[in-house]
């Protein structure tokens, strides 16, 4: 007998999926708890168009993210001012939101702060700003430290 899962179960799936259980376990079990649906041929066709629509979305979240990619890649270089002390030592730290202004006023894109991965940054000098928008699209800019001063 063919069930669509409604819920996660270890042994067999996860939600959405399509399994074959023996009817006794399907209709002492599954269906009684509502952990799984009967997969008739109208429940079939709306999963799979269920599942059409979130491939489209998907498609054009990563479409987007490809773009953005490409946007942030024609950035060689972020310059940052701090002020500095003795042995070239900044003054408090390099935060996410200056990054994110920075590269917004470049860009004209917005991130969050989970997609930016800043190093321990207490020294003037050039650092790596690594950028992940999904584990497949990463981009990496040279973020350079200069001094400021009043």
């Amino acid at each position: 007998m063919t069930v669509i899962l409604k819920k996660n179960l270890a042994n067999l799936g996860s939600i959405g999926n399509i399994v074959k259980v023996s009817s006794g376990y399907a209709f002492n079990y599954l269906i009684p708890h509502d952990f799984a649906q009967l997969a008739t041929q109208g429940r079939l066709k709306h999963h799979r168009m269920f599942l059409n629509i979130k491939q489209k979305k998907l498609d054009e979240i990563q479409d987007k993210l490809q773009f953005m990619a490409q946007k942030f890649n024609q950035i060689p270089k972020i310059s940052v001012k701090k002020k500095v002390g003795n042995n070239n030592q900044i003054f408090g730290s390099v935060n996410d939101k200056e990054i994110m202004t920075k590269l917004f006023y470049i860009t004209g894109e917005k991130l969050d702060k989970k997609n930016i991965y800043l190093p321990n940054i207490k020294t003037l000098g050039i650092y790596n700003l690594n950028i992940i928008f999904t584990s497949d699209v990463r981009i990496s800019i040279k973020l350079q430290i200069l001094p400021f001063f009043v």
